[in-house]
């Protein structure tokens, strides 16, 4: 009878080998994938924080508001005091018994003014004397300016 001999076989060395790829294509996968997040991650704080800030900056000023009789419209200046250019996207006119939304676009550079007219001929804004407009300025930021005025 041959007696088997119990040798040590590359079998330990195969499977060292094998643990060791499969550690090594994990953390590479891992530290990938981590990377991917990273920089999706970094790329929306980096637009929130830009968006946030900016907002900030926004500084505008309603400052006249003419009241014009024939046609009956209204004419607004806006001036932009922050050190940020802002878009205009809306203005809105509110009294005590109507709303009227103007869509009004503008773009308006750091320090510059711009009128913007409220009404025409074939679409008139109708104002009554002694009741008061509440002016909403909104701008593509989302910021919000109000002012109140009174029609003579």
């Amino acid at each position: 009878m041959q007696k088997l001999r119990a040798r040590k076989g590359i079998s330990s060395v195969i499977t060292g080998a094998m643990l060791l790829s499969a550690t090594v294509m994990m953390g590479t996968g891992l530290v990938s994938w981590s990377n991917t997040n990273l920089t999706s991650y970094q790329t929306s704080l980096t637009n929130s924080y830009s968006t946030n800030v900016n907002k900030l900056n926004e500084n505008l000023v309603i400052e006249n508001v003419w009241f014009v009789n024939n046609p009956q419209s209204l004419r607004v200046t806006l001036t932009n005091l922050g050190n940020e250019g802002l878009n205009v996207t809306d203005i809105k006119l509110q009294t005590s018994s109507s709303t009227q939304d103007t869509p009004q676009k503008a773009i308006i550079m750091p320090k510059q003014h711009t009128d913007i007219p409220i009404g025409d001929a074939i679409n008139p804004y109708i104002w009554q004397s002694k009741v008061p407009i509440t002016i909403t300025v909104t701008t593509v930021r989302g910021s919000i300016f109000t002012t109140q005025v009174m029609p003579p």
